[in-house]
């Protein structure tokens, strides 16, 4: 699947509007997974480098692999100052790396772009023996809030498939990808918005309107949305941050 393009113009938006994956997460992936400083991790489809710059404040080097250039060029001027990063363009199938050169690969809200057996075959290449695979999703819970969101997604954007590109949380593409040998990993991670950054989220989104006309009746209707659901002038939207992790053999 081609989806170098999906994100053309959203680079801004993505960076400024987009939550952060659940700290746990990385406590985790440190404490049990064999995660250190030093140690490197391919983050495939790395976008704006969210999940990248979560690595690198922990001390890993982290090769950000990424075709869209907006996206990847997002990165690379908030995530400079870091010693340990480095930006590549590349995608899923083909990172550029060198072969069984990191000791993880990450995914983070990516996979459901991806060719999955290439994608396969490309971490079997690149990583070390008993080097393990990650593949992580923020999803929204439950709620009226929610419902809404959903609503307005479907009557405003042709493209919408679901939260986290239609991928569920026992998913076949996952059980595929790991051969069936993976953990599941929860983590809650909700966070307050402000009409700004709930407004700016959702453009983000590779499915939303970009045509002026319908983007203004999509944007009108999520503050909408907002104002019903707002206290204090922000609203809470639950969420939480799944992870996959598995070796690849």
């Amino acid at each position: 699947m081609d989806y170098t393009h999906k994100f053309d113009g959203r680079a801004a938006d993505y960076a400024a509007a987009r939550p952060s994956y659940a700290e746990g997460l990385f406590d985790c992936l440190f404490e049990r997974y064999g995660l250190a400083a030093g140690i490197p991790v391919a983050d495939v489809g790395a976008g704006t480098g969210l999940f990248t710059e979560q690595l690198l404040k922990r001390g890993c080097i982290v090769y950000a692999v990424e075709p869209n250039e907006d996206m990847r060029h997002e990165a690379e001027s908030r995530l400079s100052m870091y010693g340990g990063f480095i930006s590549i363009a590349g995608d899923a199938a083909r990172t550029g790396l060198a072969d069984h050169s990191v000791h993880m690969v990450t995914a983070a809200q990516a996979f459901h772009w991806f060719d999955g057996e290439a994608f396969r075959r490309e971490c079997g290449r690149i990583l070390v023996r008993d080097g393990k695979a990650v593949i992580v999703y923020n999803r929204n819970g439950c709620s009226p809030l929610q419902d809404e969101m959903v609503a307005v997604a479907k009557r405003f954007c042709q493209d919408f498939v679901g939260g986290s590109g239609g991928v569920k949380e026992n998913d076949v593409r996952i059980a595929d990808f790991f051969c069936g040998r993976y953990e599941t990993l929860r983590f809650i991670n909700d966070r307050e918005e402000s009409e700004q950054i709930f407004v700016r989220r959702a453009l983000s989104a590779s499915y939303a309107p970009t045509e002026s006309v319908i983007q203004k009746k999509y944007v009108d209707a999520v503050r909408d949305v907002f104002w019903r659901y707002c206290k204090a002038g922000k609203v809470l939207v639950r969420r939480t941050t799944w992870a996959y992790i598995g070796k690849i053999d």
